[in-house]
């Protein structure tokens, strides 16, 4: 386990700004390169974050020894190229949700680590953060006795803007992809936390979807069924601010985690809670408050989790980022297929 592990970020945008600012306050690791769309943007950033290069190209950086961990924060249709061209020079990755536009290209990443032997996350925060251990602690203990349902939402509003990554097919625009995710990865955990597994698939699954000017799914719902029985209702907006919540459902009680993806509801927040709410007893609060955000306690994983080729659960495994994303693939076909789509104008 190397003391400091030294980043490479693959993006100049907000994403990887915020990781920048998260390692910042960091004891595990530092960026020491960047590369973006153009060598402008990239000796920009580095200038912002005070890094100590910029690397005119994606080949640059993979070049550079000093790279332990490349960092892949572009928009979703390039993941797979930059992943794929991280793996070949032998980096470890920590690659931006969604994992790739489809499981055929997730599949194709995780092949080229798995034969690489270099280590490949799938950048989910939450997932990484002690308060999904704590919650799978409590429901693997039967705090809410045998799990029933599940209620997950993110979703915000943004305007609409053609051009931008969120409203953009060419750019991987829509709901499902962007933030559905988070859901769809949170329901699989929970009812396989059910079925005595680390995620489990559903067995069926239905959906419907608003679409709007552009194409992008803009709002999207669905209810899937496990076989353990166990039921899931997901929903996602990114022109509809439907929530940011999630809840369990048991035999003796539930569970509500406010904002399960963003502690404070804020990018780089440190505090969060759930609650556990169980027949004849007083509501319990289960708060936590970390030192470092969310975003930092991610990259620390991964730093921790080195020289593995993958990190430990809850954290994303390779398949469970696979599930996950035939899971999305599912989703916006039914969703496309569903006679109760419509379509927004203006």
């Amino acid at each position: 386990m190397k003391e400091k592990v030294q980043w490479g970020i693959v993006g100049t945008g907000q994403i990887a700004a915020d990781l920048a600012l998260s390692l910042q306050a960091s004891k595990r690791g530092r960026i020491v390169n960047a590369c973006g769309s153009s060598p402008e943007k990239a000796k920009a950033f580095a200038a912002k974050w005070d890094l100590p290069r910029a690397s005119s190209s994606l080949e640059e950086l993979l070049a550079d020894p000093a790279v332990d961990v490349v960092y892949v924060a572009t928009p979703h249709p390039a993941h797979e190229a930059h992943a794929l061209a991280a793996i070949a020079a032998g980096k470890a990755v920590l690659l931006e949700k969604p994992f790739t536009m489809d499981a055929a290209g997730a599949a194709r990443v995780v092949e080229a680590a798995r034969a690489r032997g270099v280590f490949l996350m799938e950048a989910f925060m939450y997932r990484c953060h002690p308060l999904v251990r704590a919650l799978v602690e409590r429901l693997q203990g039967g705090a809410i006795g045998a799990i029933r349902h599940v209620r997950a939402e993110f979703g915000f509003r943004k305007p609409r803007d053609p051009a931008g990554r969120l409203y953009n097919l060419a750019l991987g625009g829509g709901a499902i992809l962007d933030v559905g995710c988070y859901p769809a990865s949170f329901a699989r955990l929970v009812a396989g936390v059910a079925a005595g597994k680390p995620f489990d698939e559903p067995t069926s699954l239905q959906a419907t979807a608003q679409y709007g000017p552009t194409g992008a799914d803009e709002q999207a719902s669905a209810l899937l069924t496990f076989a353990s029985g166990v039921t899931a209702t997901l929903g996602t907006g990114i022109h509809h601010a439907t929530g940011r919540s999630a809840a369990i459902f048991g035999e003796e009680g539930s569970i509500v985690i406010p904002d399960p993806w963003a502690p404070e509801s804020h990018r780089h927040g440190r505090k969060t809670s759930f609650a556990v709410n169980r027949d004849g007893r007083e509501p319990e609060l289960v708060a936590f408050e970390t030192e470092l955000d969310s975003y930092a306690l991610e990259a620390e994983l991964v730093a921790d989790a080195l020289p593995a080729r993958e990190a430990p659960w809850p954290a994303m495994t390779l398949a469970d980022s696979l599930g996950n994303m035939k899971l999305l693939d599912q989703w916006q076909a039914a969703a496309r297929a569903s006679s109760t789509v419509t379509s927004a104008r203006g």
